[in-house]
């Protein structure tokens, strides 16, 4: 079964806390001469502050003041219906604006501009910074585009995540038609000329399962936050996080 229950940044997996600890460890075991390959929406980055921002930005130019009552937690999945639905928002008013808000989400979703509205998943920061200071080359493989990538270099910086040159790297698709999974399987020839991946941390079945095909002796983790409606699952033998939180 699919693990996709929702975003729960302070929610801990089975073993999470030595889980983490098998990462750094993990990156300290190349001896600095490994590649750590990081998602960011779903993964590194909460993206639902983002969707929140542009509910409210849609709420106040349209007077649709009743989506102010979406939060955080009503994003599920990414159907801006259910959304609305499980706001407590009636179906008749749901299908009354979810066309034109469907278009305004989707002019502003995928910009540099708003990307500034995310959040660094807690604990993030300081597993990303501990795996960098083994020496482990960092490569951020985002499914965001080109037009996005000064807003997401901000972001990533703002909230302390090693970008230093060559060896702290973002990597984003040429544009916004190509598929996340063909652009991210097409980067791992790339990454590799900086060292030998052995590192994977992904919310996408479909990328982790492709990471663990490609790199059979490397450590993929697939993060459980929310995927795609692609029908991939993730396959069985994967470590996984609920997030980056610690019992402690």
């Amino acid at each position: 079964m699919a693990r996709a229950r929702g975003y729960s940044p302070f929610e801990t997996s089975p073993e999470q806390d030595t889980l983490l600890d098998k990462i750094v460890g993990h990156a300290e075991a190349t001896g600095g001469e490994g590649v750590g390959v990081f998602d960011l929406d779903g993964c590194l980055f909460d993206t639902r502050s983002r969707q929140v921002h542009i509910f409210r930005e849609f709420a106040s130019q349209t007077g649709a003041l009743d989506l102010y009552a979406v939060k955080t937690e009503h994003f599920k999945d990414w159907d801006l219906g259910n959304t609305m639905r499980n706001a407590g928002i009636s179906e008749e008013r749901v299908q009354a604006v979810v066309d034109d808000l469907k278009k305004f989400w989707f002019d502003r979703f995928f910009t540099s501009a708003y990307v500034r509205f995310d959040h660094a998943m807690p604990g993030a920061v300081d597993l990303v910074k501990r795996c960098r200071a083994t020496g482990m080359k960092i490569v951020y493989l985002t499914g965001r585009d080109e037009t996005m990538r000064a807003g997401t270099e901000t972001a990533l910086k703002g909230f302390g995540f090693p970008l230093d040159g060559d060896e702290c790297r973002l990597m984003v698709k040429p544009d916004f038609e190509t598929d996340d999974t063909e652009f991210k399987d097409a980067a791992l020839r790339v990454i590799a000329d900086m060292g030998e991946p052995v590192l994977f941390l992904d919310n996408e079945p479909a990328n982790v399962n492709k990471f663990m095909e490609r790199h059979p002796s490397a450590m993929v983790v697939f993060v459980e936050t929310d995927h795609s409606p692609r029908p991939d699952e993730p396959h069985p033998s994967l470590p996984w996080l609920r997030s980056f939180s610690r019992h402690g």
